[in-house]
């Protein structure tokens, strides 16, 4: 029994501090991202706890605010082209995504890439990977319609494993230009902060093994991809209508 409960266990629960899916609360969790971005240490457990959830193995079209897609780079590298029309470089080609890590705890973690919409600023994408070089491949996708000035991560508080909005650190990456981003502290302070924005995708894929498990991508539905495993939840931002889907390879 033991062994049992110990096998149980999610990964980096140390870190993040959920035990069980039960602590997750993956429903409530996904119905509450329809109005609110994920918290640091619910990323980090999405994440380092992936085989539990669908990964989508084809890009998203159009999705709408409240979505949460989880892909897997080493599998598809595309998985940004959703359809949506996102603020450009001066190049007028590329998307334009600012960087930041998150922590969780004391220490950064998470990279947030994020992008705004160009007919519609208030629309923002964030993508999410570990640090972590063996769970980098793994990207968490979620997009809302808000109210925020410039979508700045920085303003995400985590109630449970501290990230502190202030100590979020900006990388500075190789780029033709400085952009202005402005983001909202606690006392609603409007911030201008200068950042370089880092071109998308900067890892150096023929490092990134091909997974010896890739039963657990099948393919998607309309939207994100269904498992027919029992004990994976999906991630679509409407968990109320989920199916499985037995057309999988």
């Amino acid at each position: 029994m033991e062994q049992q409960q110990q096998s149980s266990l999610l990964v980096g629960s140390e870190i993040h501090g959920f035990k069980t899916m039960e602590d997750l609360d993956v429903r409530n969790m996904m119905e509450e991202a329809k109005t609110r971005w994920l918290r640091p240490n619910e990323i980090h457990a999405v994440l380092c706890n992936h085989k539990y959830f669908s990964i989508s193995v084809k890009p998203v079209n159009l999705p709408s605010s409240g979505t949460i897609v989880l892909f897997d780079r080493k599998m598809l590298r595309n998985f940004r082209k959703d359809g949506h029309n996102w603020k450009k470089k001066k190049d007028g080609k590329t998307v334009k995504e600012a960087h930041e890590h998150l922590k969780v705890g004391n220490n950064e973690r998470i990279h947030v890439y994020y992008a705004h919409g160009e007919d519609r600023i208030t629309f923002v994408r964030r993508c999410y990977w570990l640090l972590d070089k063996k769970l980098e491949h793994i990207v968490l996708v979620h997009y809302r319609d808000t109210q925020e000035l410039q979508g700045s991560p920085r303003m995400v508080v985590d109630s449970n494993s501290s990230s502190d909005p202030h100590t979020s650190s900006n990388l500075s990456e190789e780029f033709d230009g400085v952009d202005q981003v402005y983001f909202s502290g606690p006392n609603e302070t409007v911030i201008n902060h200068e950042m370089k924005i880092h071109e998308i995708n900067t890892l150096e894929w023929d490092e990134l093994g091909i997974p010896n498990d890739s039963n657990k991508l099948i393919i998607s539905g309309e939207n994100v991809a269904q498992l027919d495993q029992p004990d994976q939840y999906g991630l679509n931002g409407s968990v109320d209508n989920l199916k499985k889907d037995k057309n999988h390879i």
